[in-house]
C-alpha cells in the first residue's frame, strides 16, 4: 500500500510516518528539507529568493519521487508530492517571511504564479498516480513561538489548500486526530492493520 501521510508543517507527520511505517512493515519515505539551493550558499528556505524556492520545490519532488519509486511494494510517505508546491505557492502568495498582516489574500498575481500553476499540473498528476491512501493529520494545537520559520496563518491556509487539491483529485483522504496513539490506532483501523 502506498500511504501519504498529509498535514501542514508542524501537525505531527514525520512523528506519525516514524511510528506507522514499522508497524505496517513498510519503508517510510521523505524528502529532504527544503534548504540550501543549489549555485548558492548555504541558507533556509526564508532567505532564497522565488526562483530559489522553486528550485527547491522542483529538488524535493524529484528526490520524493524517486524514494517512492525505489519501493514499489509500498511506502509511507512523511508528506506527499504534492507538499512541496503547495508550500511553494503559499510562500510565494504571502512572501518569503509569511508573516502578518493577517489580510493577505492567498492567490495573488505575481511573476511566478503562471510557472507554479503549470509545474503543479504534473504534480497533481503525480499525487493522482503515487498514492493509494492519505492520511491528514489536522492542526490540532499552535506552533511554538520562534520555533517556526512559518507563520500559524501559512500554516492554516497550507492545510486548506492541501485538503482543497486533494478533494479536488478524488483523492481518498482519511483524519487522523488526537494523541500519537490515538492516530496510530485510527490509521491502523482505516487501513485495515
Amino acid at each position: 500500500m502506498r500511504i501519504a501521510v498529509v498535514g501542514a508543517y508542524g501537525n505531527g507527520k514525520t512523528t506519525l510516518t516514524t511510528a506507522l511505517a514499522p508497524l505496517l512493515e513498510i519503508p517510510r519515505v521523505h524528502g529532504t528539507p527544503m534548504a540550501d539551493p543549489a549555485g548558492s550558499a548555504p541558507k533556509p528556505l526564508e532567505d532564497c529568493t522565488e526562483g530559489e524556492v522553486l528550485q527547491l520545490m522542483l529538488r524535493r519532488f524529484t528526490e520524493r519521487t524517486v524514494s517512492e519509486e525505489r519501493s514499489p511494494d509500498g511506502f509511507v510517505s512523511d508528506g506527499s508530492a504534492l507538499h512541496e508546491w503547495i508550500y511553494t505557492k503559499v510562500r510565494l502568495a504571502l512572501g518569503r517571511h509569511p508573516r502578518p498582516p493577517q489580510d493577505l489574500p492567498l492567490y495573488e498575481d505575481g511573476p511566478y504564479e503562471e510557472v507554479t500553476a503549470q509545474l503543479g499540473t504534473v504534480i497533481q498528476q503525480r499525487v493522482r498516480e503515487a498514492y493509494d491512501v492519505f492520511l491528514h493529520v489536522p492542526v490540532e494545537f499552535p506552533l511554538r513561538p520562534g520555533e517556526s520559520p512559518i507563520s500559524e496563518r501559512f500554516r492554516q491556509l497550507s492545510d486548506r489548500l492541501l485538503l482543497e487539491v486533494l478533494g479536488r483529485l478524488g483523492c481518498p483522504v482519511h483524519v487522523v486526530r488526537g494523541s500519537v496513539a490515538e492516530r496510530l490506532r485510527t490509521a491502523l483501523s482505516v487501513l485495515g492493520g
